[in-house]
């Protein structure tokens, strides 16, 4: 089973290394993972990331992305479809949504994760793990499958322009009863609204400038959308009914 991980990065170069440092740490099979991390070329740090993990044994897996600056929505898809189809030797066969602010603590995630994908016969689920914030109650980093993947033809929708990538994900599994929670592994994720760690200029970005609340405007965009994911999660429900 390949895995690949896949995460939109911005003046967050530490951050990055101490995200895929951890994926590799506490995986069991190193080989079958890859992360793909999406760089704006306009980022003030670029060149920190042109230099990321050079030294490092992870480095064959990690690949780097470099292209104009988008939405997250957009960017996850580019990285979506190299990790499914840029190898002729390796395709993934699972998706997880990654964030720079996120750190691997248990051990053998990798395999925790093949055992419960393996309860799905049919290959249609979204998984998620603890992240010590929303738990159960809400898929933040949705885990979906290659079938999920090329059935509907996209990882995220591309319509947003910051937030609820995750909810829209997390909406169509909730409409064919696919949603998976993993408790036995924790990914914490390490945002500044848990006090442990301090807002930086990323989340201020995207937060508060003159163009507005990205979250707010997200919403809106959510609320008029229903349609769009009735008829995804249809499309899911088919495979699954045959």
């Amino acid at each position: 089973m390949n895995i690949a991980i896949l995460t939109p990065s911005r003046q967050r170069p530490g951050k990055l290394d101490r995200l895929i440092d951890s994926v590799y740490e506490t995986a069991s099979k190193k080989n079958s993972i890859r992360m793909y991390n999406y760089i704006d070329t306009d980022d003030p740090r670029m060149q920190q990331y042109t230099n990321n993990n050079l030294a490092s044994d992870f480095s064959p897996t990690v690949f780097n992305v470099y292209d104009k600056p988008q939405s997250v929505s957009k960017s996850w898809n580019v990285l979506a479809e190299k990790a499914m189809y840029e190898s002729k030797e390796w395709g993934a066969d699972v998706l997880i949504m990654g964030n720079d602010d996120q750190v691997y603590l248990t051990k053998d995630w990798d395999i925790k994760l093949q055992e419960e994908i393996e309860k799905f016969a049919d290959d249609i689920y979204c998984c998620w793990f603890e992240d010590l914030i929303n738990g159960k109650s809400h898929c933040s980093f949705p885990i979906i499958s290659k079938k999920w993947y090329e059935t509907l033809g996209y990882f995220t929708p591309g319509v947003f322009n910051f937030g609820y990538n995750d909810t829209w994900v997390y909406d169509i599994a909730k409409r064919i009863d696919r949603c998976h929670f993993i408790p036995e592994v924790t990914v914490e994720h390490l945002h500044f609204s848990t006090g442990k760690v301090q807002m930086d200029s990323t989340y201020h970005r995207n937060r508060t400038e003159k163009r507005g609340n990205l979250y707010h405007l997200d919403k809106v965009i959510f609320d008029e959308t229903s349609d769009q994911r009735a008829q995804a999660a249809e499309k899911l429900k088919k495979l699954m009914d045959n």
